[in-house]
């Protein structure tokens, strides 16, 4: 797990679209924060810090607040139509020590044996479904799928998952692939070029309006 990064924040009175463009205008994101039996709190944050932030691989951070500190997840985050600027984030606040249900990407790593030999590498599942403690999300699973021939398939319950990271049964089946070497597709024979080209050489040309043999208009 790396260094969970710490955010400043700060209240936010106006709320609605307006405030919102007028707040990215001025390189603030809008976000809110709730859970824990408290009640939701509209926020600030600094643009540039926070799209740093969540190009991280970190899912918790700190947010630091004229109330104090608060430990969150975060929960969602809005982008605008090209993917690329922010323009809401909602986190939920957590306990360091309670057990979190969350997504943790999978790096598959190795040149399956299958692949070697012929077969495709299929990627079932990008993400993985844990449950752990907040304060011991990984970063990323990495997976070693080197050993993997054509026709193989790595199952969740076959991961080697860190110290204290379980499958969520609720999201995910343990027998579930997650990896897979599929047979190399067989080639369809080619077209018969050409014979094409012959079958249309064979073909009747048809003849221009008026263009008849001599004799065969009566005259003569």
């Amino acid at each position: 797990m790396s260094t969970t990064p710490v955010l400043k924040a700060e209240a936010r009175d106006t709320t609605g679209s307006a405030g919102s463009r007028r707040a990215r205008a001025n390189g603030s994101i809008p976000g809110n924060i709730y859970g824990h039996g408290q009640g939701n709190m509209n926020v600030l944050l600094n643009a540039h810090d926070l799209e740093l932030a969540l190009a991280g691989p970190s899912q918790l951070f700190t947010l630091q607040l004229s109330g104090g500190d608060e430990s969150v997840l975060v929960k969602e985050v809005q982008y605008d139509t090209f993917g690329q600027r922010v323009l809401h984030v909602d986190f939920a606040r957590i306990d360091l020590g309670e057990e979190v249900h969350v997504e943790v990407q999978v790096e598959y790593r190795g040149t399956p044996k299958g692949v070697a030999e012929g077969g495709d590498a299929i990627t079932l599942h990008p993400t993985l479904s844990v449950k752990c403690r907040a304060d011991s999300i990984p970063d990323v699973i990495i997976v070693d799928v080197s050993e993997l021939a054509i026709g193989e398939q790595l199952h969740a319950n076959e991961l080697k998952l860190p110290a204290g990271v379980k499958i969520d049964p609720e999201h995910i089946d343990e027998g579930e692939p997650l990896f897979a070497v599929a047979a190399p597709k067989a080639e369809e024979p080619a077209e018969d070029a050409e014979g094409e080209d012959d079958a249309a050489a064979d073909g009747d040309a048809p003849k221009a309006e008026g263009d008849k043999p001599k004799g065969d208009d009566g005259e003569g």
